[in-house]
């Protein structure tokens, strides 16, 4: 009878010391060239909507079922399991193999953005073009936004893992405020940047630090998104009409 108690207690206290606070992964998957998925863990969907980029909290477990859906329909579902890493942040890059087909593969935070990518692509512009037509469009650039070159995304997945590792919300909260008042950062890593923080005041708050702040303020509604209430989403709204003032 004591062997039973004993042996009980063993399973829960293993059983428990898998859910400790603190010890859940984070799952990050990115495509190479943009192209925009639907992420399932465990059958669970992760993203309201189809994104170039999709970040998970919290995964328990030795490992855990992976479902991608592109948008795409020409390009077929990728199944697979992943084994998990306990307190760590990993990282999946989907980029085409060999034959063609698109796969699912372990990397760094260190990889080229697909914005950048698509830059390198882009062959050189013919001799002799006008090179005030070049500098206005920088300009225009610059004066939509407020800024012309977002921080590196390797750069980027860095200090976002520095800040989530801090031991208090409000330090969280406050390094995430600054962080996007200091860095240029499109919507999409603004987005990131504000699931660091759980109140949704503390999300608002980032949302209007990082307004000035924005490579691309036109797709702003993707940083709206994350908000949960319509009252600070319109309180967003509103801020964002001052300043346009």
């Amino acid at each position: 009878m004591k062997t039973c108690f004993l042996s009980f207690f063993v399973v829960m206290a293993v059983f428990l010391a898998g859910k400790a606070p603190g010890q859940g992964s984070s799952f990050v998957v990115f495509t190479e060239k943009g192209e925009q998925f639907t992420l399932f863990v465990n059958g669970d969907q992760q993203n309201s909507k189809p994104s170039d980029h999709v970040r998970v909290e919290d995964l328990f477990g030795p490992s855990f079922k992976v479902r991608i859906v592109f948008k795409d329909p020409a390009i077929p579902e990728i199944s697979k399991s992943v084994f998990n890493k306990p307190a760590s942040v990993m990282y999946y890059v989907l980029r085409p193999g060999k034959k063609g087909d698109y796969i699912l593969e372990h990397t760094t935070s260190d990889y080229v953005p697909h914005e950048q990518a698509v830059k390198e692509e882009t062959p050189p512009p013919p001799a002799g073009e006008d090179k005030a037509e070049q500098k206005s469009e920088t300009a225009d650039k610059k004066s939509t936004g407020g800024c012309t070159t977002p921080m590196t995304e390797s750069d980027f997945q860095v200090s976002v893992a520095v800040i989530y590792n801090a031991p208090f919300e409000a330090n969280r909260a406050s390094s995430a405020k600054k962080m996007v008042e200091t860095h240029c950062l499109t919507c999409r890593q603004i987005a990131e940047v504000m699931n660091i923080a759980s109140y949704e005041s503390s999300r608002l708050s980032i949302a209007k630090a990082a307004y000035l702040h924005c490579y691309d303020p036109e797709n702003y509604d993707v940083v709206k998104d994350v908000l949960n209430t319509t009252k600070a989403k319109e309180d967003l709204d509103q801020y964002i009409r001052s300043v346009k003032q």
